[in-house]
């Protein structure tokens, strides 16, 4: 079954799976020795996975669904490049599925970009769900998967409206949104040029602007083979990139190893500047541990400046070719002169 066509019955059972526990992400895996392959997924880009980094590669060793609340808190996971970097995983839960000769093949899978609980009563009703994959598996006719599907709908009566709502939000969003556009652009800033091609420059009173950079880092960088330092500075940005998220900080683009972002330029200004405020703390910290645990193996690691300044800016889209959402103003350039100093 690996590598074979999309099919649209196991897609709808991805689909039912990720709006009933209101997940983000959904899919079923097939796993071999090497790798793990999406048969079908919502909320994940990748077509597969090497099996080393994989959750399925554990949970298909089970009996039952295996659950991990909090992927940053289970020794297995804490360093997993699905949860440093995308799609940045910190809950999972996988349900083993077998195939037609009765052996594991791969798991019906849901995870999240927060930690979060899974109750007994959750499980039951994924290993529910799991079991029409297995029919799907077996190739049993349309009457068969009405029947299990009516089963199904039954266990989850009580959650019709969530689901109905859910529904409805799914289609919303699927006509509405361009995952692209608003991979480069603000929320915001995406909608305008979608509506009307372009975006009006705006003018912010109070914004907060970070500058960072690694001092040193070229003769650092020089004792790194090019594969170890795209690496080590993926380790970093990704992790930079997930904690500008969570603060709702807006990163605008990378230039070598500097970072610049932004905050406030919706919303309060003075809590956003108290976020990126923790944002910088959590990096430097990020930083300062990871310099740690490299020189601590033997290899030379950088340090890093951080520069921030609030006051007013201007904020746009320039270009046509390869757009770019940037920011000016005394604001940056002060930012800018702090982390340089």
């Amino acid at each position: 079954m690996i590598d074979s066509p999309q099919e649209e019955r196991f897609d709808r059972i991805v689909q039912l799976a990720q709006l009933l526990f209101r997940a983000p992400i959904a899919y079923i895996s097939l796993v071999d020795k090497d790798r793990q392959w999406f048969k079908s997924k919502v909320g994940i880009e990748a077509n597969e996975t090497s099996r080393s980094v994989s959750f399925c590669g554990h949970a298909i060793l089970e009996d039952k669904a295996m659950v991990v609340p909090d992927a940053l808190q289970d020794y297995r996971f804490a360093g997993n490049p699905m949860v440093l970097g995308e799609p940045f995983i910190r809950f999972y839960v996988g349900q083993p599925l077998r195939g037609p000769s009765g052996h594991k093949v791969g798991t019906l899978c849901l995870a999240d970009h927060e930690a979060r609980e899974f109750g007994e009563h959750d499980v039951t009703m994924l290993g529910q769900i799991g079991k029409l994959v297995e029919r799907e598996f077996t190739l049993l006719d349309k009457i068969q998967m009405q029947i299990e599907t009516l089963k199904a709908k039954e266990a989850l009566e009580k959650k019709g409206q969530e689901l109905e709502k859910a529904v409805a939000d799914l289609s919303a969003e699927k006509q509405n949104s361009e995952f692209l556009l608003t991979n480069i652009f603000p929320g915001n800033v995406a909608n305008e040029l979608r509506a009307n091609g372009k975006v009006k420059a705006v003018g912010h009173e109070k914004a907060t602007v970070m500058f960072s950079d690694f001092s040193d880092f070229t003769s650092v960088a020089a004792t790194y083979n090019p594969a170890e330092l795209v690496e080590e500075l993926n380790r970093a940005f990704c992790l930079f990139d997930g904690l500008s998220a969570r603060y709702g900080v807006e990163k605008l683009k990378t230039i070598g190893d500097g970072y610049l972002c932004v905050a406030g330029l919706q919303g309060d200004p003075v809590e956003a500047g108290g976020k990126m405020l923790k944002f910088a703390q959590e990096i430097l910290a990020f930083v300062l541990k990871r310099k740690g645990e490299v020189e601590a193996s033997g290899k030379k690691y950088w340090n890093i400046r951080i520069g921030v300044h609030c006051g007013p800016l201007v904020a746009g889209v320039v270009g046509v070719k390869r757009m770019a959402y940037d920011i000016w103003g005394d604001t940056v350039n002060v930012a800018a002169r702090l982390q340089q100093g």
